[in-house]
């Protein structure tokens, strides 16, 4: 039977679509510590591809239910943050603030396409990455904290940024040395504490405590095959983690310090103008605006100023800030319980896939995805309590990896065969 060049275009990109994924999948997971802005022009490049296929009809969009669900939440919270942006004074100069929405407008046709692949590969290759992402950002971080004396920042050129997404990355590796069968179990988990120690030393105080929940959540899920791990490598871990501790005593005992003198400064004297006092002081803002618009917000354009009039008017501080340090206050002040509510109802939807997930499978690659969901439903949702839930490339970039991942290896379908038998039927 004759084939078309069109059908036979069709198929071979069908055939080339795995091996391209694959190398996708390690580049998304692997640059945003060591590299930062870079992973956010690697996805959002790979999701214009993935819009113009779809569009196009080169290819179809998946019709997996948890990614039809995940992407009408989405879309909800895209429009509450544009129909708040029109409902609350909207200006030109203050556009630039609706484009992030445009990241999450993407997550359907990126699935779609990321689904043409063998989900071995995907996990493979996610593991590979997190382990790569460790590495790279504990070179960094020592370059940073000792030879140049700066807070570590990585290559996001912020510290708790830098720490949120190699906490994310890290613990992918330790999953993969847990859950995967694979000749690198004990490199990807010298990565992930390569990672630990990077986090440490960035001094954010906050992803310590999501690192430390998330490992202990690993941990518990992979009990057993820790137990296999750490024959024969009780030692090189113990000294593995003795060295963590001495690398990073001297950040650990000043950032608790510092701690402790904001509690005292603020307890005695009332006094707001430290880390501590100031986040209390921005979640009392923060409070109040969300309760004057309740059901669409405030507008994401006016968080800035908002947040600079209540500081000045409620505690006399002269302070800029672009959010509440809680980032699903953040969500409810700027787009209401429409959109901030959204958002939360995609957490307990990943939660309820990752119970279940994990609860029924016995299939590598699908518990494999619902720790990537584990991982991803911890870090946003104990994270973003303190710092950012959405509203930064970095972070957003990575909330779309790990959400497209983690939903496709633990519940989807993989369309990897590329309809090669479908194309010659049709010609």
């Amino acid at each position: 039977m004759k084939l078309s060049r069109e059908t036979i275009g069709t198929a071979w990109a069908g055939m080339r679509y795995p091996a391209v994924n694959r190398l996708f999948t390690f580049a998304c997971f692997s640059t945003s510590p060591p590299l930062g802005s870079v992973a956010s022009f690697i996805w959002h490049g790979g999701a214009l591809w993935c819009t113009f296929e779809i569009a196009s009809g080169r290819r179809r969009l998946s019709t997996d239910r948890y990614m039809l669900v995940s992407a009408i939440l989405l879309y909800t919270y895209v429009a509450a943050g544009l129909l708040s942006f029109l409902l609350n004074d909207p200006r030109w100069e203050y556009a630039h603030t609706l484009i992030p929405l445009a990241t999450f407008v993407f997550f359907p046709f990126s699935y779609s396409i990321w689904s043409i692949s063998h989900k071995d590969d995907l996990s493979s290759a996610a593991a590979l990455a997190g382990m790569t992402a460790g590495y790279g950002a504990l070179a960094l971080a020592l370059i940073q904290y000792f030879i140049l004396g700066m807070r570590v920042e990585g290559g996001a050129g912020n510290a708790l940024v830098f720490a949120t997404v190699t906490c994310m990355t890290g613990s992918v590796s330790l999953a993969g040395a847990l859950m995967l069968t694979t000749r690198w179990q004990i490199p990807m988990a010298g990565g992930y504490l390569a990672a630990v120690l990077a986090v440490l030393l960035s001094g954010s105080r906050s992803v310590w405590l999501v690192m430390a929940v998330v490992s202990l959540a690993i941990l518990l899920v992979c009990h057993r095959q820790l137990r296999t791990l750490l024959k024969g490598h009780l030692v090189k871990t113990v000294a593995a983690i003795a060295v963590i501790a001495t690398l990073s005593s001297g950040v650990l005992l000043s950032r608790v310090e510092s701690l402790s003198a904001d509690w005292a400064e603020l307890a005695e004297n009332g006094e707001y103008d430290s880390s501590l006092g100031l986040r209390l002081a921005l979640w009392k803002v923060g409070t109040d605006r969300f309760f004057e618009r309740p059901l669409l917000g405030n507008g994401p354009h006016r968080t800035h100023q908002l947040i600079q009039d209540g500081l000045a008017n409620d505690f006399d501080l002269s302070v800029q800030f672009t959010h509440f340090h809680n980032g699903f206050l953040t969500l409810l002040v700027e787009t209401g319980l429409i959109g901030g509510g959204a958002v939360i109802a995609l957490f307990l939807l990943v939660a309820w896939v990752t119970i279940r997930t994990l609860a029924t499978s016995s299939e590598e690659t699908a518990r494999f995805g619902a720790m990537i969901l584990l991982i991803f439903f911890l870090n946003y949702a104990l994270g973003g309590s303190f710092n950012l839930v959405l509203g930064h490339d970095i972070i957003d970039v990575m909330f779309m990896i790990f959400l497209i991942t983690g939903l496709l290896l633990a519940c989807g379908t993989s369309m990897q065969e590329g309809k090669v038998a479908e194309a010659k039927t049709e010609g």
